[in-house]
């Protein structure tokens, strides 16, 4: 009887670890913020401000190499998912365009990376866990961008224009 009477305490403490144990699925989240926005700052200074990502005659030309220069710098924090529209939304806000004259007459175009850039909001859907930042662009344009956590890693999902 001794026995019983040490096994159901014994059971109920471990039922109580186990519970408070969760599985290890937990959503803390100023925890999960603090890493998305992590990851957001991370693309937002991922090269020198005004450092060139491409040169080419035309920008159609310089934007396809300054996004393959962008992704390979920031493939951990972006989809593999990542819709081409999104890919030019994102590649838009973290770059511009300056055009040069050639002596020749014809110009070329330099992709440069920008850091004027500002986080002005961020958002939780807290049913989808998922964290959307409002990033400002030269103190006009705006972009949503979505971060979801694939892998254990937060990553952008979507850029979108803000409304």
């Amino acid at each position: 009887m001794k026995k019983i009477t040490l096994f159901i305490p014994t059971f109920i403490l471990l039922l109580l670890l186990a519970a408070c144990n969760g599985g290890g699925e937990s959503f803390d989240p100023k925890v999960e913020e603090e890493q998305a926005t992590e990851v957001i700052n991370s693309v937002l200074t991922s090269f020198e401000d005004q450092e060139k990502l491409a040169e080419e005659k035309t920008s159609d030309e310089a934007n396809v190499i300054a996004w393959k220069t962008l992704k390979e710098k920031n493939i951990a924090a972006l989809s593999k998912d990542l819709a081409k529209e999104d890919q030019k939304r994102l590649l838009y806000l973290l770059t511009l365009n300056k055009a040069e004259d050639l002596s020749n007459g014809e110009t070329k175009s330099n992709i440069l990376f920008t850091h004027n850039t500002e986080i002005k909001d961020v958002s939780l859907d807290q049913e989808k866990k998922i964290f959307t930042f409002d990033i400002e662009r030269s103190g006009f344009d705006h972009k949503l961008i979505t971060l979801d956590k694939q892998e254990d890693v937060w990553k952008i999902v979507t850029v979108q224009e803000s409304e």
